[in-house]
C-alpha cells in the first residue's frame, strides 16, 4: 500500500493507494489525528507476530464491511432480484403485530414526526389493510421500514444472547430486506409519493446498525440525497403556491432530517458533504404541533416560538447549529481558510449559539433532576455539536503545533471541547446503566456518537503526545493546558472503550491508543507530573480500573469550559495554519505508542477492496 504523503498532503489529509483499493481519508477524521501521532515514530514496531500477517492494503471503514460479507447482507446498493409484489404483500405480518410497531415508531423514533404526519398516514394505513394490494409497493415498503426502526428500537432494549434477542435480530433483517425489495419494485430511482420516506427510514437503520463507521453508509446517502434533489426538497416549496401547507412543511422536515444525516456521516467518514448549501434555499420547518397541521388547511397557522417543546423544537436548535458547522467544515476541509473567512464563521457560530434558548443549554445532571430524561439528552447531544464545531473551526492551529499565543488559545478551546465531550461520554454511560437517569431511555443515544467520542479521544492523544515533543500548550513547553485533566479523562474513557471492546474494532482500537499513550506518559513523565501536579504513583497505574461508575464528570474543573468563549483567538493563515517542521521531528521516542496505527488500518486477513455494499 502507497500512502501519498507530502507537505500539501499533510494539510489536506491521506490518500492511500494500493492494486486494490484507493482510499482518501479527510482531515478531520480521528484516525488521521492519531496517524499524526504515528509520524512521528523512528520505525514501526509491532507489538505481536500477529501483526505480521495482516493486510496493509485494508482500510479503517474494511472491518464493517468485512463483517457483513460474512452474513451476505442484501443491499440497495448492489444489484438484486426483488420479489414479487405477491411475494412482499404475503410476508406483512398480521395486523396485531404491524400495530404494535406502528405505535412503537410513533412513540419512540425522534425523527418520525419529520418524515411523516400521522393523520396522514394512518388515513393510508386504514385504506391498506382493506385492500392490500391496492397499496402502492413503496408504501409497502415504507411499512416495512417502520417496523425495521421499532425492531431496531426493541433490540437496544434485549440482551445481547438471550433467546429473544436472536429472534429480534431475525424479524429485523427479514424487515430490513423486505423494505429493499420494495423500492426496488417499485423503482426508487425514479422516485413516487412514498418513496423519500422509506429510503430516509432505510437509511436511519444502516446508520445505526453498525456500531464502527461504514463507508458504505456515505454512499448510500448519496443515493438517498441525490433523489431528493430530483425531487427538489432543496427548493423551498413557497416557489410554488400551489403546494399545500401540510405538504410543503413535510418537504422541509423532510429535507431538514436528510440535511442531518448527511453531515453527521460525512463528518464521520472524513469526507465531503453531498449537500451544496449555495444550491439549496429550502428554509427551516415551522416548529409546530402536528395537530396545527391538519390535511385541510390552505393557509399556514403562525409558527410557535421555539421555547414551546414540539416534536420539533429539539431538531430546529439543532440544526442551526448544523448549518453553521456545516459551513465550518466545508470551508476547513479542503484547506487553510483565510483569515476574513475564520472570523466570519466564528461570528455566526457564536450567534447560532446565542439564539438557543436557555432552557435547551446544557446543563449539569445535578441541576437536571426534574427534567425528563429525553430532555437531557437533547441537551447533551446539543452540546457536544456545539463543541464539536468549536474543534472544526480550531483544528488546523490546533494540528500546526506552533507556540504562537493564538495559536495557543485555539489549543486550548481544543482541549477543553475534548474535555467536554469525554465528560458527556462518561455521564451516557452512567445515566444508561441499571438505575440511572437515562436507563429506560438508552437506546436513543445514537451511534453516531461513537464518532464525536472518538474523536475527542484522538484529540487529547495528539495533545498529549505533541506536549511530549516540546511543540504545544503554551509559551512554557513545559506545561500542557489541564494536563491532569486530560490524563484523568483518557483513563476514563480506555475503561469505556474496553467495555465495547468486544463489538467494536473501534473501540478496541482505540483503547489500545490511549493504554500507549498513558504508558509513555507513564515513562517519560511519571517524576515531573507527581511533583508538578501532586499526584501519586497510582494515577498512572494502567492496571488500576478507571473510576468509571459516578456521574460527576471527568472533573470539577471541567465546568469551566462554560465560562469560556468559544470563539477566542485571532488568526493569520500564513503564520498559524502553515504546518510547523517540528512536528515531523526525527529525535523522538514513541516506541511506547506500538503500532496502533497499523493495527487501526489492518483487516485480519488479506482481501481485495471490498466496495460499497
Amino acid at each position: 500500500m502507497t500512502s501519498v504523503d507530502s507537505p500539501i498532503a499533510d494539510n489536506m489529509g491521506n490518500l492511500s493507494l494500493s492494486e486494490n483499493h484507493a482510499v482518501y481519508t479527510g482531515s478531520t477524521h480521528w484516525v488521521t489525528i492519531m496517524e499524526e501521532i504515528q509520524r512521528l515514530k523512528d520505525e514501526l514496531a509491532s507489538d505481536d507476530e500477529s501483526d505480521a500477517a495482516t493486510s496493509h492494503e485494508s482500510t479503517l471503514f474494511d472491518a464493517g464491511q468485512a463483517a457483513e460479507s460474512q452474513t451476505a447482507r442484501v443491499s440497495l446498493l448492489t444489484s438484486y432480484p426483488a420479489l414479487s409484489k405477491e411475494g412482499i404483500l404475503a410476508m406483512v405480518p398480521c395486523r396485531k403485530i404491524v400495530d404494535r410497531h406502528v405505535s412503537h415508531f410513533f412513540n419512540d423514533f425522534d425523527f418520525a414526526s419529520s418524515i411523516l404526519h400521522p393523520d396522514r398516514f394512518f388515513a393510508e394505513y386504514s385504506r391498506f389493510w382493506e385492500n392490500p394490494s391496492a397499496a402502492p409497493i413503496t408504501w409497502t415498503g415504507l411499512l416495512f421500514s417502520i417496523m425495521t426502526i421499532s425492531t431496531f428500537l426493541q433490540q437496544q432494549e434485549v440482551e445481547d444472547h438471550s433467546a429473544y434477542a436472536l429472534e429480534i435480530s431475525g424479524a429485523l433483517e427479514s424487515y430490513r430486506t423486505l423494505t429493499i425489495h420494495c423500492l426496488i419494485a417499485g423503482n426508487y430511482l425514479r422516485p413516487n409519493r412514498h418513496t423519500m420516506e422509506t429510503l430516509t427510514l432505510h437509511f436511519a437503520v444502516d446508520q445505526n446498525m453498525n456500531i464502527d463507521t461504514n463507508i458504505g453508509n456515505w454512499m448510500l446517502i448519496g443515493v438517498v440525497i441525490r433523489v431528493a434533489l430530483r425531487m427538489g426538497l432543496h427548493r423551498d416549496p413557497s416557489h410554488w403556491p400551489n403546494i399545500r401547507p401540510l405538504d410543503a412543511e413535510h418537504r422541509r422536515r423532510l429535507w431538514l432530517t436528510l440535511y442531518h444525516m448527511d453531515f453527521f456521516t460525512s463528518t464521520q467518514v472524513g469526507l465531503p458533504r453531498i449537500i451544496k448549501d449555495s444550491q439549496c434555499d429550502a428554509r427551516l420547518p415551522a416548529n409546530l404541533f402536528n395537530d396545527d397541521l391538519s390535511l385541510e388547511i390552505d393557509v399556514m397557522p403562525p409558527e410557535r416560538p421555539l421555547t414551546d417543546p414540539t416534536p420539533l423544537s429539539f431538531i430546529i436548535q439543532r440544526s442551526i447549529i448544523i448549518k453553521v458547522a456545516a459551513e465550518i467544515y466545508d470551508a476547513t476541509e479542503a484547506g487553510p481558510p483565510p483569515l476574513a473567512a475564520i472570523a466570519t464563521l466564528g461570528a455566526k457560530f457564536e450567534e447560532a449559539v446565542d439564539s438557543i434558548p436557555e432552557q435547551s443549554k446544557y446543563r449539569p445532571l445535578d441541576a437536571s433532576i426534574a427534567d425528563s430524561p429525553v430532555t437531557i439528552l437533547h441537551r447533551m447531544f446539543l452540546d457536544i455539536l456545539i463543541h464539536k464545531a468549536v474543534y472544526l473551526l480550531h483544528r488546523r492551529s490546533f494540528v500546526n503545533g506552533s507556540t504562537e499565543a493564538d495559536t495557543s488559545e485555539s489549543n486550548k478551546l481544543c482541549i477543553n471541547a475534548a474535555l467536554s465531550i469525554l465528560k458527556h461520554q462518561r455521564s451516557l454511560s452512567d445515566e444508561s446503566q441499571p438505575g440511572g437517569i437515562m436507563f429506560g431511555i438508552r437506546w436513543r443515544v445514537p451511534h453516531s456518537l461513537n464518532h464525536e467520542f472518538l474523536q475527542a479521544t484522538m484529540m487529547l492523544c495528539f495533545a498529549l503526545n505533541q506536549f511530549h515533543q516540546g511543540c504545544v500548550g503554551s509559551i512554557s513547553s513545559r506545561s500542557l493546558h489541564r494536563q491532569h485533566d486530560i490524563l484523568e479523562a483518557l483513563r476514563i474513557a480506555k475503561g469505556l472503550w474496553e467495555r465495547n471492546s468486544t463489538r467494536s474494532v473501534e473501540a478496541r482500537r482505540a483503547a489500545a491508543a490511549i493504554t500507549s499513550m498513558l504508558k509513555h506518559e507513564q515513562d517519560r513523565c511519571k517524576i515531573s507530573t507527581q511533583t508538578d501536579l501532586g499526584v501519586g504513583e497510582d494515577a498512572f497505574d494502567l492496571h488500576q480500573p478507571a473510576n468509571i461508575g459516578n456521574s460527576t464528570g471527568v472533573s470539577q474543573s471541567s465546568a469551566e469550559m462554560a465560562q469560556q468563549s468559544f470563539i477566542a483567538g485571532s488568526f493569520d493563515p500564513d503564520r498559524d495554519l502553515k504546518m510547523d517542521s517540528s512536528f515531523f521531528a526525527d529525535d523522538v521516542d514513541l516506541a511506547a505508542i506500538g503500532s496502533f496505527w497499523d493495527d487501526f488500518v489492518a483487516d485480519p486477513a488479506p482481501q481485495a477492496w471490498a466496495g460499497p455494499r
